[in-house]
C-alpha cells in the first residue's frame, strides 16, 4: 500500500518536503516504526512482510529511540509479526550477505528495553565492556518479552553455530551476557 512506502521513506530517513528538500525531523523515525508496527498488527503479511528487506535496518533504529511505552510495545510486536511473514528480510537487509548486520540491529533494537530510563545502569563506557547494570524485561511486556526470546532463538537456529558465534563475537562483553542470560542466547 502507498501508506507503507511512504513510511519506508520515513524509517531510511528520507523524508522530503514537497518541494523535494531533505527534512530533518526530530522524532519521526520513531513515530513511523509505531506505525509500521501497528500497521503489521492489523495485516503483517500483506501490509509489511514483503517489503520489510528494504526497511528492517531503519526500523531497527527507530524502535530503538521509542521512549513511549505503548508506542514501543506496538512497534516490537508488529515488528515480530513482520519478521515472521518474511524471515527472509533478515538475508534482504543485509545485501546478500552474511546476516549478521541486521542481526545486530534487531539485538540493538531488543537491548533498548534494558536501558534504565533514569540513566542509573551506568555511563555509555560502561554499557560496551564495563558493570553496566541493565533493567530486566518489564514484567507489564511479559508476553512481548516472550516472543522475542522465541524469535531471537529461532534466528539463533537458523544460522547455525558458527554463523551465530560470528554474531555473538560483534556484540560488546555486557551485550552477549544480556542476551545470554536474558534471552539464552
Amino acid at each position: 500500500p502507498d501508506i507503507v512506502e511512504k513510511l519506508i521513506t520515513l524509517l531510511m530517513g528520507n523524508a522530503v518536503s514537497s518541494e523535494g528538500h531533505t527534512l530533518v525531523v526530530p522524532g519521526i523515525a520513531e513515530n513511523a516504526s509505531a506505525a509500521m508496527g501497528r500497521l503489521a498488527k492489523v495485516n503483517a503479511a500483506d501490509f509489511v512482510g514483503p517489503e520489510l528487506g528494504r526497511f528492517l535496518l531503519g526500523w531497527c533504529e527507530g524502535m530503538a529511540k521509542i521512549t513511549d511505552p505503548t508506542e514501543r510495545r506496538d512497534a516490537f510486536q508488529g515488528f515480530v509479526l513482520a519478521l515472521r511473514s518474511n524471515p527472509q528480510a533478515l538475508q534482504q537487509a543485509s545485501h546478500n550477505r552474511a546476516p549478521s548486520s541486521a542481526i545486530s540491529s534487531i539485538l540493538f533494537a531488543i537491548s533498548s528495553w534494558h536501558i534504565p530510563e533514569d540513566g542509573s545502569g551506568g555511563s555509555g563506557a560502561n554499557l560496551i565492556s564495563g558493570d553496566f547494570a541493565f533493567s530486566p524485561f518489564p514484567p507489564e511486556e511479559a508476553e512481548l518479552g516472550r516472543a522475542l526470546t522465541t524469535l531471537l532463538q529461532e534466528i539463533k537456529a537458523s544460522l547455525g553455530e558458527d554463523a551465530w558465534g560470528q554474531v555473538d563475537k560483534s556484540l560488546p562483553v555486557n551485550v552477549r551476557r544480556l542476551f545470554r542470560e536474558n534471552y539464552g542466547l
